[in-house]
């Protein structure tokens, strides 16, 4: 073997040995969508039990070509807390960069309840809106809204978190809520604190982020946050310390389906 050879051999190999490691880091650290997976959180208040919120990641589809999960959140305030009555469905349906291309809620507007959809329109830059009377059906609104820049609804904003907590960076994105708009600040930290919370007997290793939001959303929610992510690669929230209207909350997982702690 010559020494040209000889050279290029070793030329790649190193290749190979300083490039693997990243390639290796960078599996580990792809997000993993699960259909069929679903997390039950306790919201509390001091030693309050507020509600429940349920996340579900229901089916895969295709929109505009784009493959999109149908995700789905649950929120039930506690029955027994006369000053927080809120029994909400919402569903999104994201995609793989962790946009929303299509959002269906009821809103409550002027004491008329819609049901409310919001199709994000990436082709022609459009938010298209169409809002149904619960009660009446026959009563329908319709409008467009300019789509300037990619926003995240509520729901999209967590899978955004799960999919780059890993990471270091600060990120700002752009919150649509109720047809209006605000900013969101992510501070992604990295690997975390170990924490440990009342349904998993283990303590968790963990990513963190925190940041703040410019704007109020349902349940007054604006302010500052904190947030800890099982580190893997599906990466669930397992706590996360947020401002509403009445003040500081904790939310923390209580149950889950297809997905299991680390031990």
């Amino acid at each position: 073997m010559n020494t040209i050879n000889r050279l290029k051999i070793i030329t790649i190999c190193m290749l190979i040995l300083t490039l693997l490691p990243a390639m290796l880091l960078s599996g580990n650290n792809s997000f993993q969508w699960q259909i069929g997976e679903e997390l039950t959180y306790k919201v509390k208040w001091m030693f309050i039990r507020l509600g429940t919120l349920k996340l579900q990641v229901c089916d895969s589809l295709r929109i505009d070509n784009r493959r999109v999960y149908h995700t789905r959140m649950f929120i039930d305030s506690n029955p027994l807390i006369f000053f927080v009555n809120m029994h909400s469905v919402f569903d999104s349906y994201i995609d793989e960069d962790f946009y929303p291309h299509l959002f269906i809620a009821d809103e409550k507007i002027e004491g008329v309840t819609y049901k409310t959809r919001y199709r994000f329109n990436y082709v022609d830059s459009l938010i298209e809106v169409r809002m149904t009377d619960v009660k009446d059906t026959t009563h329908i609104i319709e409008k467009k809204l300019a789509l300037d820049e990619k926003v995240q609804d509520g729901m999209s904003m967590i899978f955004y978190a799960r999919g780059n907590v890993c990471q270091q960076r600060t990120d700002t994105l752009t919150a649509f809520y109720e047809a209006q708009k605000g900013k969101l600040k992510l501070r992604f930290k990295g690997t975390g604190e170990q924490i440990k919370i009342g349904s998993i007997e283990q303590v968790q290793k963990t990513y963190e982020v925190d940041g703040a939001a410019f704007f109020k959303a349902i349940a007054g929610f604006g302010g500052k946050y904190r947030g800890w992510f099982a580190a893997d690669n599906r990466r669930p929230p397992l706590r996360a310390e947020m401002e509403v209207f009445i003040g500081s909350v904790t939310i923390e997982l209580e149950e889950w389906k297809n997905w299991r702690p680390v031990k």
